[in-house]
């Protein structure tokens, strides 16, 4: 089968292939239990039901305990074991889906009966992992049997949930489903292709979800995406400001330390706090970096001192020699200079 058959396929031919695919992978997955755990999941009916002369009884499915009503819930159906042709085999450790196909092959040779004439059942009895064999119990059922069965089923308006042999508990056939087999052969009842038609639809419902959930998380980032591409520029525009105002505050920052670290007044200052009270000051030159003074004095301090002394100047010196006269009277000649302290700003 290829894709075009897949795709021309009718909605009967579809859902037989779906049921069919649900049940292998349920078989799948049963096999792989312990026996004891099948054996629980196979006694999941609680309430059975048998023909006893044109009646139905309904009795419990552990103790026999005949019911006066018809119960609520899933009701099996049993068939009398007269009517039912078992046989017990030794066959390959394989799943049970493959053990069905594998019986399905050969119930010409290993009943009296033409796989069109019946619907067969199996039973996996015992395991044997050592030897790689197992124990199967294989269940046959004439077609004919089955068909007047749900018939009289149905006109006491019962649909039943399985159909399979009446035995003593834990014996050979107790997990025979003949229902199940039929529905596979009918592609599966009308209840049963309703419920695929709910659960594709509920599944339909949440890929539709996910895809609208998917088309507007795109849709979302496509918008985000042309938002930022539009305020790319008015972005440019205003990191090329922010430059511009950070380049032109570092220059004024900058310049205002030049100014306050040129500035004369503070050297004026300092030179003036430096001078002795009969000292005159006849020039002041300032470049910003030294400062050199010249003038007169009646006294002899240590004007050099005075000047190291002070915050604002460094390495006063004196560019003429200096001579000290017996006269306290003569006047005294000085020519200093002295450096603007760095880092100094006031």
């Amino acid at each position: 089968m290829n894709f075009k058959d897949i795709a021309n396929m009718d909605m009967e031919t579809a859902l037989q292939w779906l049921l069919l695919g649900w049940r292998w992978w349920i078989n799948e997955l049963t096999a792989m239990l312990p026996p004891q755990w099948r054996a629980l999941l196979a006694r999941r009916s609680r309430v059975v039901a048998e023909f006893d002369g044109g009646a139905i009884v309904y009795r419990k499915e552990g103790s026999s305990e005949i019911l006066p009503a018809k119960p609520r819930g899933r009701i099996r159906f049993l068939m009398p074991p007269g009517q039912v042709l078992t046989r017990q085999m030794d066959l390959p450790l394989l799943p049970m889906s493959d053990i069905k196909r594998m019986l399905a092959l050969d119930i010409d040779r290993l009943t009296p009966f033409h796989a069109d004439q019946v619907f067969f059942d199996a039973e996996i009895i015992t395991r044997d992992q050592d030897s790689g064999r197992q124990q199967v119990a294989l269940g046959v059922l004439p077609r004919s049997v089955v068909a007047q069965t749900m018939a009289d089923v149905r006109e006491h308006n019962l649909q039943p949930a399985s159909l399979g042999m009446a035995v003593r508990e834990g014996s050979i056939g107790s997990g025979f489903d003949f229902l199940a087999a039929m529905r596979e052969t009918q592609g599966g009842d009308a209840a049963q292709r309703r419920s695929l038609y709910w659960w594709g639809a509920a599944a339909g419902l949440v890929a539709l979800n996910l895809l609208l959930f998917g088309y507007r998380d795109s849709n979302n980032l496509d918008q985000l995406r042309q938002t930022v591409e539009a305020q790319q520029a008015p972005v440019a525009v205003a990191v090329r400001t922010r430059d511009k105002v950070d380049r032109e505050a570092a220059r004024r920052a900058a310049l205002l330390e030049s100014q306050a670290r040129t500035s004369p007044l503070p050297v004026l200052d300092a030179v003036t706090r430096a001078m002795p009270p009969d000292a005159w000051v006849k020039r002041f030159e300032w470049n910003g970096r030294t400062v050199h003074v010249t003038g007169t004095r009646k006294t002899s301090p240590d004007i050099i001192a005075r000047l190291e002394a002070s915050p604002v100047l460094r390495n006063a010196r004196s560019l003429s020699n200096d001579t000290h006269t017996a006269d306290a009277a003569a006047s005294q000649q000085f020519d200093l200079t002295a450096d603007r302290e760095r880092g100094s700003a006031r």
